[in-house]
């Protein structure tokens, strides 16, 4: 059982007296809730934020000075935040008037000439870009720290990094293979003028007659879905730790994977299944070989003056780590084309996102009905029992894999902490007179019996990911609770029903 808050005056000293080594000599350093790769939800490893502040939320940024300590998040987890910090921390609450951003905070609550110390393989080129010359005026800095300042305060406590096993998607789960999709990110990049693609980082610069030679990919789900690997290093989440670098020119292979050796254990045949076009190196030494790559690039373009030297695409959401190991002069970033393509789903895709949900309907189905007769007859169960029979129900599907996160099962004022979910230990008892949240969701592989044309084939789905909400009221609701649900459905209706121009991003 884990109490709240969590004890860090400790933990903040030793992080502080690594900040004022010679060697650092920083007077803030920045603590993000993201990993190298940019993942919305991290390996226990990576929880570098949650370690240091005692917050385990999935957003949120610590800045530690060397007089105090500062977490920044948003209104979802204002609550959360506000039980598990200690009297170390004052809690920044973003989007309340007269809050500062955290860029902002760093602006205007230093003093002139800070230095600003950050793990680079922790924050993106663009928003380094952008914070370091917001902190210009003030002679503030940044300063790029390779070794982890919070990993040394962890130190041996801190987890191993997961090591899972990496398994190939067939493609008649995926519905197009590794190199049909390498084929189509080349043409989106390349020829921005083809009907198959139309992507705003392929453009070469005014005045310049090169392309871009060379993307590299750092999000885990670009990787797995580019080459149709899937893993499990991160908690309901389908991947592994990876980067790739993809060659746009005529450069064999077309593809290097980085990823961990103990992943890529003999009986999984990865380098077989992928083929000569796609060259499977450790994940460690991914660092050498993109300054080797620099260094080839710049030669390449020395000396030119009629193409675009910026050779190397990255994606926006690529590390500062990753820039400074190329140099500014041959990057250029842009959305990840792989993101774009991903998101327009194929119809083997489109069918297994219709079967998860009505698999994943029954489950949910089954399990209300239960607990409505349950509570009807008098039986006392807790929020974390409630979750775990679901589960059960779930489980009993054959397709079912896991869960795609932790349920969230809610009775009453808990329904208000967003990511709120129950332990065996720390759980409300569901009641009636209470509105009870349900949020929960679910992984399915499923053969599927399909006809097409004249004849008949098995087809199997990678189905895919549900995550469904649903708020449920068994006794009689207030005036107040009625009025907020009818509000909500009223919501809901309109969105559907809204039309939205052509070109809307959601942006």
């Amino acid at each position: 059982m884990v109490a709240y808050p969590i004890p860090t005056g400790e933990r903040l000293a030793k992080l502080r007296e690594l900040m004022q080594k010679k060697e650092n000599d920083v007077t803030a350093y920045i603590v993000p809730s993201e990993d190298q790769h940019g993942s919305e939800y991290s390996a226990e490893c990576d929880e570098r934020r949650a370690f240091i502040s005692g917050f385990d939320g999935s957003a949120g940024l610590a800045i530690v000075t060397l007089k105090e300590a500062f977490l920044f998040t948003d209104g979802r987890y204002f609550l959360q935040a506000g039980q598990q910090l200690d009297d170390n921390w004052t809690l920044m609450k973003q989007g309340l008037p007269d809050v500062p951003t955290w860029q902002e905070f760093l602006n205007n609550n230093l003093e002139e000439k800070s230095r600003i110390g950050l793990d680079p393989t922790l924050i993106t080129f663009d928003d380094s870009e952008t914070l370091s010359k917001s902190l210009k005026p003030r002679n503030s800095s940044l300063v790029s720290i390779s070794q982890n300042l919070v990993d040394e305060v962890w130190d041996t406590q801190r987890p191993p990094r997961p090591k899972n096993p990496i398994v190939h998607l067939d493609e008649k789960f995926s519905g197009e293979s590794h190199t049909s999709k390498l084929d189509r990110v080349k043409v989106a990049i390349t020829d921005p003028s083809s009907s198959k693609a139309s992507y705003p980082g392929a453009k070469p610069l005014d005045g310049a007659s090169s392309i871009r030679k060379v993307l590299v990919l750092t999000a885990l789900d670009d990787i797995a879905w580019l080459f149709n690997l899937r893993g499990s290093d991160i908690a309901c989440n389908p991947v592994f730790f990876a980067y790739a670098v993809v060659h746009l020119d005529d450069t064999k292979p077309r593809a290097i994977l980085f990823a961990q050796k103990e992943s890529l254990d003999e009986g999984n045949n990865l380098g077989d299944t992928l083929g000569v076009e796609v060259e499977i190196r450790p994940y460690d030494e991914v660092w050498t070989y993109l300054k080797s790559l620099s260094e080839k690039l710049r030669k390449e373009v020395e000396g030119k003056t009629d193409v675009d030297k910026k050779v190397v695409l990255l994606s926006d959401k690529s590390s500062l780590a990753v820039a400074e190991a190329f140099g500014e002069e041959i990057i250029t970033t842009a959305p990840s084309p792989v993101t774009a393509l991903k998101a327009i789903k194929n119809p083997v895709e489109l069918e297994g996102f219709r079967q998860s949900h009505i698999r994943d309907g029954v489950a949910l189905a089954r399990y209300f009905a239960w607990l409505e007769e349950a509570l009807a007859n008098g039986k006392i169960l807790t929020e974390w029992q409630g979750s775990e029979r679901l589960e059960e129900f779930r489980s009993q599907l054959k397709s079912f894999k896991g869960l795609s996160f932790p349920t969230i099962s809610s009775t009453g004022p808990n329904g208000a902490i967003i990511h709120y979910h129950p332990t065996s230990t720390e759980s409300a008892i569901i009641k009636q007179e209470q509105i009870y949240l349900c949020d929960s969701g679910g992984l399915y592989l499923e053969s599927l019996l399909s006809v097409h044309a004249d004849e008949i084939f098995l087809a199997q789905f990678e189905d895919g990911t549900t995550d469904v909400t649903r708020t449920w009221h068994f006794g009689q609701p207030t005036e107040e609770e009625k009025r907020a649900a009818t509000r909500v459905l009223q919501g809901h209706i309109a969105i559907d029903t809204a039309v939205f121009p052509n070109g809307t991003t959601g942006s």
